[in-house]
């Protein structure tokens, strides 16, 4: 294993660490928007996971899937968002 593997494997698990804290702050959210942006960062984390594992594999069609999962989770930022605006008026 050379040194960059080794750097991009802690990496993936400091994004492991900091999605396992996301997950809690969606879970125990105390407000729609907190949660909302806890999905956010979540998929954000799911892309840069999904990310290094191309990396360091080169497995080139997981790139298709990134984008997907991109695309995803700004729909459903937007849509959340869309909802509390909705809700308020």
């Amino acid at each position: 294993m050379t040194l960059f593997e080794m750097l991009i494997a802690g990496l993936m698990g400091i994004l492991a660490i900091s999605m396992v804290i996301s997950m809690a702050r969606l879970l125990i959210g105390p407000s729609i928007p907190d949660r909302a942006m806890a999905f956010d960062s979540i998929m954000n984390h799911v892309v840069a996971l999904v990310a290094l594992y191309v990396v360091i594999t080169d497995q080139l069609a997981l790139v298709d899937a990134i984008l997907i999962v991109a695309v995803l989770g700004f729909l459903g930022t937007v849509a959340v968002a869309r909802y509390i605006e909705e809700g308020r008026s």
